[in-house]
Order: C-alpha cells, then sequence, then structure tokens
C-alpha cells in the first residue's frame, strides 16, 4: 500500500494540486508602462534653381498607464531650397502624449526646426507648433519645451516669416 501511496503523492505534488492549500500571496504592484514617440529625421530640400520645397510634419505622442511616462520628441525637421527660384514653407505639429497613475509623467518636447531659403528670389515660411501632454493621477506631471526653432531667407527678394506657439500640457491630481 505504502508503495502505491508515494507515486500518488509525487504525482499530486508535480501537478500542483498540493499548491491549492498554501497562503494566499500578494502580488507587486505593476510599475508603469512608458510609451516614446519620436519624430523622424526630417529634411526636404530642393536645392537650388526654380526651387521650391514644402513639407509638414506631425508627432504625436501615445498613452502610457500605470504610473508611466509619455515621451514625445519631434523630428529634426529642416526645410531648405537655397537659391535661385527658391521658396520653402514648412509646417510642424508636436503633440505630447498622456500619462495616467500615480506619479504618472508627460514629457513634450518640440523638433530642431529650422527653414532656410537662402538667397536669389527667397521666401522661407515655417510654423511650429508644440502641445504639451496630459498626466493625471497623485503627483503627476507635465513638462513641455519648444523646437529650437530659426528661420532665414538671406539675401535677394529675401523674405522670412515664423509663427510658432508653444502651449503648456496639464498634470491633474492630488499634489499635480
Amino acid at each position: 500500500m505504502r508503495s502505491l501511496l508515494l507515486p500518488v503523492a509525487a504525482l499530486a505534488l508535480a501537478t500542483g494540486a498540493a499548491g491549492l492549500s498554501s497562503p494566499a500571496s500578494a502580488k507587486a504592484p505593476e510599475m508603469g508602462g512608458v510609451s516614446i514617440t519620436r519624430g523622424g529625421g526630417n529634411v526636404n530640400t530642393a536645392a537650388g534653381r526654380n526651387s521650391v520645397a514644402d513639407q509638414a510634419v506631425a508627432t504625436i505622442g501615445g498613452l502610457a498607464r500605470n504610473g508611466g511616462r509619455a515621451v514625445t520628441l519631434g523630428g529634426g525637421n529642416r526645410n531648405l531650397a537655397l537659391g535661385k527660384g527658391s521658396a520653402a514653407f514648412q509646417d510642424v505639429t508636436t503633440v505630447g502624449g498622456t500619462a495616467i497613475g500615480r506619479r504618472a509623467q508627460s514629457f513634450t518636447a518640440g523638433g530642431h526646426n529650422l527653414n532656410i531659403a537662402r538667397g536669389a528670389f527667397s521666401t522661407a515660411g515655417q510654423s511650429v507648433t508644440t502641445l504639451g501632454g496630459t498626466a493625471i493621477g497623485r503627483g503627476a506631471q507635465s513638462f513641455v519645451a519648444g523646437g529650437h526653432n530659426r528661420n532665414v531667407a538671406s539675401g535677394r527678394f529675401s523674405e522670412a516669416q515664423q509663427q510658432v506657439l508653444t502651449m503648456g500640457g496639464s498634470a491633474v491630481g492630488r499634489g499635480a
């Protein structure tokens, strides 16, 4: 009888039947997720002669839960045209992500921007918008930094415009 009982007990242990009577244990709380969104390298040329260039770039952040971080970084941008019949134009938009949970953080940084058109029959343009993200939860924080901007046109029949908007994000919660 004893020889039959041991293999049955071993089988019960191996299949986890013995685990049914073990005391309950608490799981460690889940740690926050991370959402990182990086804009592309962007560049848009048209170098010289009867030039024209155009560019519209949008980088939109993601969602991080459980006290995570939502990081949104605008692209490298640029947009030249350089010379003779030049023109250029560029429109860049970076919108921050959303982080939810205790100590959630949303960080948004605009792109590196630039926008030339240097010389001859120049014109340039550029419109940059950076909107901060949202952080929701106890001790939540939202950080926003605009792009590096710049807008030239330099020479001959030059002209250059630039409109830049950097708007803060929101942090909602106790101690935010």
